[in-house]
């Protein structure tokens, strides 16, 4: 199981699928995904391979850990669109228990038609490794 290095989960608070949803049009949208990219501070201690990211075309790690059935999460990557995108998952399970399914709610936002198909495959891989760490 990876382990949440000594550092804290980050805070996803900002993030809202609902603001994401009531955004005028994909180039809001799409600041907005950055500037959620930009609020998350860089990590050096979580860049290693056990928190690697598979099937991201630019490198992501994802760091995690669980406390009394509470799921919390950090994240690092050299990409502000990426952080963005990964906070989208993160925002709906840190810090929860039980946990929902972070898949269903961005489908309904209907993110991967804007999306360059690199960037849905790394989307993928993101949602498929967080509820992989959430079932344990």
């Amino acid at each position: 199981m990876w382990m949440l290095p000594v550092i804290d989960s980050d805070d996803f608070s900002a993030v809202s699928l609902t603001l994401l949803a009531s955004a005028e049009g994909w180039q809001q949208q799409y600041k907005l995904i950055i500037d959620w990219g930009k609020a998350i501070p860089a990590k050096p201690t979580i860049r290693t391979p056990e928190h690697r990211i598979q099937g991201c075309e630019l490198p992501l790690w994802l760091a995690h850990k669980q406390c009394n059935g509470v799921h919390y999460f950090a994240l690092d990557a050299d990409s502000n669109v990426i952080k963005g995108l990964a906070s989208l998952v993160l925002a709906q399970v840190n810090g929860t228990s039980p946990v929902p399914h972070p898949a269903a709610a961005l489908q309904q936002l209907g993110l991967e038609k804007h999306l360059t198909p690199s960037r849905n495959n790394g989307l993928k891989a993101i949602i498929a490794r967080v509820e992989q760490l959430l079932a344990g």
